[in-house]
């Protein structure tokens, strides 16, 4: 008796780690003194049912006899054979309740509690099923699997393990009561086992899984038979796999998102990748402490990217920005409880055998059959790629007065003007230029099938790119000792011809001896978005770029350096990069028109953005395969998200030693032109001084809708948020509101980077009519 008062006074000092009940079977006479004195003291609810479960186990012996409600005394008497009623079967006391409840021992207990499982699982089923071992890792929908297997009596022993306590936050998936806040989930799962089942056998290991107690979980008291995985911590999800895999133990994880199972048979395959391959170069030691962020792309890397539902991915773009952690609903986690327990049985009776990946995607097996909308008409390109015989009939109407010192440069010297001339950088490298050589003069079309999209509003950013071409031309033909000038031609009505070029002998000036040495850099130029420590660049080194972005008649050159102007900038950058890729029309030019998602992409088409030059870590490569899907998009602008969108930017001007501007006073196609040529003189001065430009334009882009456009294709959120960073932009540049604002980048020193963009061949820009 004494053992019994001293094991309950313990468990009651310890409360919060308690989880095994207290069996007392009064037909003993110490234990009939210790439940009356456990009555007197410490319980605080009495529950005696052992009536009903007799009726219950009478029924159920005589399935086929039609028992009437008059005929259970005699037959609850018949079996009870002179016992006494309040002395038969077991009290099991709950300490963590002070709950005291009388019911049926052990062996009727478990034939009355499984009654209704059979013949779904049979008798015999049962019998190998009590015999088996179960390890769960992690307690969200670890839980929900695991009460679903106690429900069913499907294992012998359960071997729970998971360091964290219950917070308010896990109740939205976690089948528990406020009153278990602050109580290890272990600790919860296993009493509410023992709530249903007090006969059941639950382990708890307190501290998580562990390198320390991994042995102990896996192989103590006998091998496990299979392994749970619902763990969170991804090295720890390896190391139990190879873990399993070394003991033959199969695994299963359900990941509550799209119904998905993973299983792994170790048992039947024990040379199986785990996870199927998808994390074989992965080390669990190195990944141990890294962040949330860090972490996304090796779970895409395992889940796989185009598996995971939209709200997923949309809330993934959300972590740490407008919420915490990955979302789990309730409903989610109970549907894996079901197919978890399910598979785990199946397993555990040698009922199936296969490994795989699966889905139960009630959004899918139970859809909306909307179907789906349109593309809209402003993504279908309006224009055709510009034919030979559209320029030539462009050029037979261009009037043009010739000098008389003019002259007509060879074939061999037009190709390696116009090499030089698309060198030049361009809007999302479109290389909207055409050229046509015809009795002396070349012509420059823009090719606007090539350069439609969301970012070239009136055309101002194409006509940057034509600037910087024509000016890697002139700079390029110094050098053979020519010296080009031009003719301007578009007008509302045709804009496709650009301009007319001329050429007479170079007579040198001040001028072309300050430009001549930038032909070297010509074919050097490119973006650099290599990240590196901010550094430092001498106050001479700004005024050298000045020089030469302002050789360009009006030209300006603006440069900060300060701290908080920089980030204020950072800020506009980061939510005019947002508003873009949030903009329907934004978004379709940066996943369709602009950027090559693979290199076989950029090879073919020798045009757009290689993702690999976006010197991106795996993070932010995982972000950009997951923001590529326009569904995702409007799912996080649908929950008020998109912050994260526009953090690769502060990122990007955080390393910047300062950032850069260049306008010409008047909102003009000429002076974007213009404005050009400055740009690319700046560009090339940078790169002979082994500067690193990477170019920031997206405020430029959308403040010309609001400032020239009246907001044209902007909703009323959009036009509010960009005045308001307008305003701000002012206030840091000095700018007003009628230039032509041609260039914003970042400068910084940096390793140059390994890949560089790609160009059309010559033969396929330029042409000559003989």
């Amino acid at each position: 008796m004494n053992n019994r008062l001293s094991e309950l006074k313990k468990a009651s000092g310890q409360m919060q780690l308690v989880y095994k009940p207290v069996f007392l079977r009064i037909t003993d006479h110490s234990e009939k003194t210790a439940l009356d004195e456990l009555i007197e003291n410490n319980v605080s609810f009495f529950h005696d049912e052992i009536y009903g479960q007799l009726q219950e186990l009478v029924k159920m012996k005589s399935p086929a006899q039609r028992i009437r409600p008059e005929d259970y005394p005699e037959l609850i008497k018949k079996h009870l054979a002179g016992r006494d009623i309040n002395a038969y079967g077991v009290w099991v006391y709950y300490p963590w309740s002070r709950r005291l409840v009388h019911m049926l021992d052990e062996e009727e207990f478990k034939q009355v509690r499984t009654n209704r499982n059979q013949y779904k699982i049979t008798v015999k089923e049962q019998e190998i099923l009590s015999t088996k071992r179960i390890g769960i890792i992690g307690l969200s929908v670890g839980q929900s699997i695991a009460l679903t297997l106690a429900m069913e009596r499907g294992f012998g022993e359960l071997r729970l393990t998971d360091f964290d306590t219950l917070e308010l936050s896990n109740l939205n998936r976690i089948r528990s009561s406020v009153h278990n806040l602050g109580v290890p989930k272990v600790v919860i799962t296993a009493r509410e086992i023992a709530e249903m089942d007090p006969f059941l056998k639950v382990s708890c290991f307190f501290n998580g899984l562990t390198e320390e107690n991994m042995n102990d979980f896996f192989s103590t008291n006998g091998k496990l038979d299979l392994l749970v995985d619902e763990c969170d911590g991804l090295d720890i999800k390896i190391m139990a796999r190879f873990k399993a895999r070394e003991l033959g133990i199969p695994v299963i994880m359900d990941t509550s998102d799209r119904g998905m199972l993973d299983v792994e048979r170790f048992d039947l395959e024990p040379n199986r990748p785990l996870l199927h391959g998808s994390i074989e170069n992965v080390d669990p030691h190195t990944i141990k402490g890294l962040s949330t962020e860090d972490k996304i792309p090796i779970m895409l890397q395992m889940l796989g990217v185009e598996n995971i539902s939209l709200r997923a991915k949309a809330s993934m773009i959300e972590v740490e920005q407008t919420i915490n952690t990955w979302p789990q609903l309730a409903s989610s986690v109970a549907l894996g409880g079901a197919v978890g327990a399910d598979v785990s049985r199946r397993i555990l009776l040698d009922q199936y055998h296969a490994s795989g990946r699966y889905y139960i995607d009630l959004e899918e097996l139970i859809g909306d059959n909307k179907t789906e909308a349109e593309i809209p008409q402003s993504r279908v390109n309006p224009y055709h790629l510009l034919k030979v015989e559209e320029m030539k009939q462009m050029a037979s109407k261009c009037s043009l007065v010739a000098a008389g010192d003019d002259i007509s440069p060879d074939k061999d010297s037009i190709n390696s003007l116009v090499a030089a001339a698309a060198a030049a950088p361009s809007t999302g490298n479109d290389q909207p230029w055409k050229w046509l050589y015809k009795d002396g003069t070349l012509y420059l079309f823009h090719d606007e099938f090539r350069s439609h999209s969301f970012g070239d509003f009136q055309k101002t950013a194409s006509f940057i790119t034509f600037g910087a071409a024509y000016e890697n031309l002139f700079i390029h033909a110094l050098s053979l000792g020519i010296e080009p000038y031009y003719s301007f031609f578009p007008d509302k009505s045709n804009e496709k011809l650009v301009a007319a070029i001329r050429f007479k002998k170079h007579a040198p000036n001040a001028l072309t001896e300050l430009l001549s040495p930038l032909d070297q850099a010509i074919y050097k130029r490119h973006t650099n978005r290599v990240m590196a420590p901010r550094t430092a660049i001498p106050q001479d080194i700004y005024s050298r770029l000045a020089l030469l972005a302002e050789s360009v008649p009006g030209a300006r050159m603006r440069c900060f350096t300060d701290e908080n102007d920089m980030k204020g900038l950072a800020r506009i950058i980061g939510a005019c990069d947002r508003m873009r890729l949030m903009h329907p029309e934004g978004h379709y030019d940066f996943v369709h028109r602009e950027m090559r998602w693979t290199p076989e992409d950029a090879e073919k088409t020798l045009t757009g953005i290689d993702i690999r030059t976006l010197e991106l870590g795996n993070s932010l490569l995982a972000a950009m395969s997951v923001i590529k899907s326009e569904k995702v998009i409007n799912a996080v602008k649908d929950l008020g998200g998109g912050n994260a969108l526009g953090m690769l930017a502060m990122r990007t001007v955080s390393t910047a030693s300062a950032l850069c501007m260049i306008s010409i006073p008047g909102y003009e196609l000429r002076n974007f032109f213009e404005g050009g040529r400055s740009m690319e003189r700046f560009w090339l001065e940078a790169t002979n001084l082994n500067l690193a430009i990477h170019p920031v334009i997206s405020p430029l882009y959308l403040f010309s809708r609001i400032l020239h456009g009246n907001g044209e294709g902007l909703d009323e959120k959009n036009i509010k948020e960009l005045h308001f960073l307008r305003e701000q932009f002012n206030k840091i540049t000095g700018t007003g509101n009628s230039d032509a604002e041609v260039f914003l980048t970042k400068i910084a020193i940096a390793e140059e980077p390994k890949l560089k963009a790609h160009r059309l061949p010559v033969k396929d820009i330029l042409f000559f009519e003989d």
